[in-house]
């Protein structure tokens, strides 16, 4: 559930002390030449090279994601700031519904200016959120939007009550206080007081009873050696049990236990679909390790400074990069905040927007839809990661979708699958989601090195990486021929891409070989360069 889609961090954060150097020699293979370099790359030097002697203006592109770190000194030169909205006067100047939204907006924050970690997954907020309208429905007396509801409730039931079933011993052991206590006390009892372990912990007798076996277990988990003898550890469990239950319970704990709410801190109304007025301007990180670590990282592809002399360069040279926080650090991402999130953009000013998230289930798919033909009405390109389970998209799903409830598929959106950089077998990363129909092309997404919270820089892996490479071409083309479409663009993005003939490892486990053309709907790489290219022969 580590997410939004799962992210496979390759090396440990570099620490600040690296942050004056330059891009790092063993990630600069995406912005090379597959021709010239014999590297699955992007030819983004070359696409500069074209680029000589144009102008070009700014383009905002809305990161829709967890939050980004906007103290970063390698993207806070390149934020987007609201020109009508005075910073943290508490007024809402531009009287567009967001008090002080200076570089965004976060749908997920609370009025006291705290952003919750932990969301439930889609099958257990849409169990939650549809159960009292569809549990006892009968689908022939809905409409067809309730029963694709009804449908999609029916879905998240049959996965969701086993793991709450599955997950009710730890739920109980940790809601519970009186158990739990008279547990830990038994284990008190049963272990010396001069040293422990996990071991020890984890092997001494508290019978048979599923609760107490939990609690156990659960104590044995969160023990560290530093903790010292049992009964220290008893002694600051009881000093900060709230941060003992975070750490000794799995995602159980939130993610099948319906008491959770994690949407009670920002005080909307999770199935009031017409709420758009909620949140708090950006997301505090704190000494958080999760808060706008995905969005940072998703940030700095698209634009972080370039030819500043730190950390890396993004893709694109003159880009405003605004960030509509909508997806939790850990959890699910909910329909409503997504629609809102994209409308929020759009109506602010994004040309391009990157979405690297997405999900099994869509409860509110119609709104979501919605907010995209609002984009394409509006000239806005949306960029949308493929997913990293390593399937065939066209027989499974990954939301949100370009593909509408009637079938109609927005022009306006492209999906993007993970590249390595082998020009053989590996090209296409194991992980990535792939499909002839709703995959637009495939993009550098595996040890992508860029931009996370408090001044670092971390290589991560994913097609969450691979979107915003395509999202930064798109907002190159869109700053240097701002007289391009957005539907324009999106078709130069595609048949500009490099196609390589080659045969390679099917994704996912089966271990087959299929060409690389039957892997998206272009069959191909993103290719700056060539697109540069088109553009310029288009605008001539």
């Amino acid at each position: 559930m580590k997410r939004p889609i799962q992210v496979l961090v390759y090396l440990l954060l570099l620490p600040s002390s690296l942050l004056a150097q330059s891009k790092i020699d063993a990630t600069d293979w995406p912005y090379l030449d597959p021709t010239l370099d014999s590297v699955a790359g992007i030819s983004l030097d070359k696409a500069y090279r074209l680029l000589r002697g144009r102008q070009s203006v700014p383009v905002t592109v809305g990161v829709l994601d967890s939050g980004v770190d906007l103290e970063h000194p390698d993207l806070r030169n390149v934020l987007w700031t609201n020109p009508s909205e005075q910073p943290g006067n508490g007024v809402d100047d531009d009287h567009n519904g967001y008090v002080d939204d200076l570089h965004g907006w976060n749908f997920m924050g609370a009025p006291d200016g705290t952003t919750y970690e932990y969301d439930q997954p889609e099958i257990t907020q849409t169990y939650l959120l549809l159960r009292g309208t569809y549990d006892n429905a009968n689908r022939a007396t809905l409409s067809p939007t309730q029963q694709r509801q009804y449908d999609t409730y029916q879905q998240a039931k049959k996965l969701f009550l086993p793991r709450y079933k599955a997950a009710l011993p730890q739920l109980l052991a940790f809601s519970d206080t009186t158990r739990f206590w008279q547990t830990a006390n038994r284990l008190h009892s049963l272990l010396p007081d001069s040293a422990t372990s996990q071991a020890a912990i984890r092997s001494a007798d508290v019978g048979t009873d599923s609760v107490a076996v939990a609690i156990r277990q659960a104590l044995a988990r969160a023990y560290q050696p530093q903790y010292g003898p049992f009964t220290n550890y008893l002694q600051l469990i009881h000093q900060h049990f709230d941060r003992f239950v975070l750490i000794a319970g799995d995602e159980g704990l939130i993610a099948y236990n319906p008491a959770y709410n994690a949407r009670r801190s920002v005080g909307d109304n999770p199935a009031d679909l017409s709420e758009r007025y909620y949140g708090n301007p950006a997301i505090v990180i704190g000494n958080s390790a999760e808060l706008g670590l995905h969005g940072s990282h998703v940030a700095g592809i698209i634009g972080a400074s370039r030819g500043n002399g730190i950390g890396i360069d993004g893709v694109a040279d003159n880009v405003r990069i605004m960030s509509v926080a909508v997806v939790p650090a850990n959890g699910d991402e909910r329909d409503k905040d997504i629609a809102n999130g994209i409308r929020y953009a759009v109506d602010n000013g994004a040309k391009v927007l990157n979405m690297s998230f997405g999900k099994r289930l869509s409860p509110f798919k119609e709104q979501v839809d919605a907010a995209i033909r609002y984009a394409l009405d509006h000239d806005v390109i949306i960029v949308h990661a493929a997913g990293n389970n390593g399937e065939d998209l066209d027989k499974t799903t990954n939301f949100p979708s370009a593909v509408d409830e009637q079938g109609r598929r927005a022009p306006n959106v492209l999906t993007v699958g993970n590249s390595t950089r082998y020009l053989n077998n590996r090209l296409a990363a194991a992980s990535s989601n792939y499909s002839m129909r709703q995959v637009d092309l495939f993009a550098p997404g595996t040890d992508i090195n860029s931009t996370v919270p408090h001044n670092r820089y971390a290589v991560f892996s994913g097609t969450s990486m691979a979107a915003p490479h395509v999202a930064g071409v798109a907002a190159l083309l869109r700053a240097y021929f701002p007289q391009l479409t957005a539907v324009q663009v999106c078709d130069i993005l595609r048949e500009s891409a490099y196609r390589p003939a080659l045969v390679v490892n099917r994704p996912g486990r089966s271990g087959d070989l299929t060409p690389f053309s039957n892997l998206s709907q272009t069959g191909g790489l993103l290719n700056a360069a060539a697109a540069v290219q088109l553009a310029i022969d288009r605008t001539r």
